[in-house]
């Protein structure tokens, strides 16, 4: 079943805190509901292991399950591991390298352990800490955007949702990089387009579902997903423009006419804004 966000104080509140780490493991055990205490403790580094991550520069696989650090920047920015919140703004944002300068996308991005041979980016910020930015912000979320099954993979009942009943879980996607000098911004849609059509995506249909919890792990984390074309149960943010009985029909590839060179460095910022529903 969806996993459930509740009890987050506020950012203020979370700065002046955020340097006693014996204080915020708890604060964050509560904060994401996990049935054991456990799955989220940091674990004390043993000199051996500090001493190998200082020498190893490859980033581990997220687990799922553990909390970074919270290191506050400044009044209004707060991190959590790769992602920057930003109080003042109501924004959550992270680093990230352009993967695919052509081909067909089902993902805008994904960690090194997603689907990169079908990911416009790739990023090291792993979808727990975003998802937990967004939930300190109080971003809205809908969890029940796709049929879900039981303990025993059995299908539970699914009516299919109306828009009015997601309306304030949209977020906006911008994505800003330099190029020949000068900052450039895009929301996608010049660098993602309709295989057939060729228009750009709509930055107006990205939605907040959040992922999942499994057997106390953080599924976007373990499959790598963090910003879904292709509509995935297990991504925490999809496109839902042209989702329809639980498929995407459309088929979306990097632009011809627009593409950055593979290793562009970009910084993706994700805000909400409530829309009108569609009709």
């Amino acid at each position: 079943m969806p996993f459930s966000l509740n009890g987050t104080r506020s950012f203020s509140n979370l700065k002046k805190i955020g340097m006693s780490l014996k204080f915020l493991i708890p604060l964050i055990t509560c904060a994401w509901g996990f049935s054991h205490a456990q799955d989220v403790s940091v674990a004390q580094e043993t000199p051996a292991q500090q001493e190998q991550e200082e020498t190893s520069p490859e980033v581990p696989l997220p687990d799922g399950k553990t909390v970074p650090k919270f290191e506050p920047l400044d009044d209004h920015r707060i991190k959590i591991g790769n992602v920057i919140v930003n109080h003042k703004e109501r924004t959550v944002s992270f680093n990230a390298q352009v993967n695919m300068k052509e081909g067909i996308l089902e993902y805008v991005c994904c960690m090194p352990n997603g689907k990169l041979h079908e990911s416009l980016l790739v990023s090291e910020a792993d979808p727990l800490h975003i998802s937990l930015g967004m939930t300190l912000l109080k971003f809205r979320r809908f969890e029940k955007f796709f049929p879900v099954r039981d303990e025993n993979f059995e299908w539970l009942p699914f009516t299919e949702p109306k828009p009015a009943d997601y309306a304030d879980a949209y977020v906006q996607i911008v994505m800003t990089y330099t190029q020949d000098g000068k900052e450039q911004k895009s929301d996608f849609s010049d660098l993602i387009v309709n295989s057939q059509t060729h228009k750009g995506i709509d930055p107006k249909d990205w939605l907040y579902t959040n992922s999942f919890f499994y057997e106390g792990a953080y599924q976007a984390s373990l499959s790598g997903e963090i910003i879904s074309i292709f509509a995935s149960r297990t991504s925490p943010i999809n496109y839902i423009g042209d989702f329809h009985d639980g498929v995407n029909d459309t088929g979306w590839i990097v632009s011809p006419r627009k593409n950055l060179p593979v290793g562009t460095n970009v910084t993706v910022t994700i805000s909400q804004k409530t829309v009108q529903p569609k009709q």
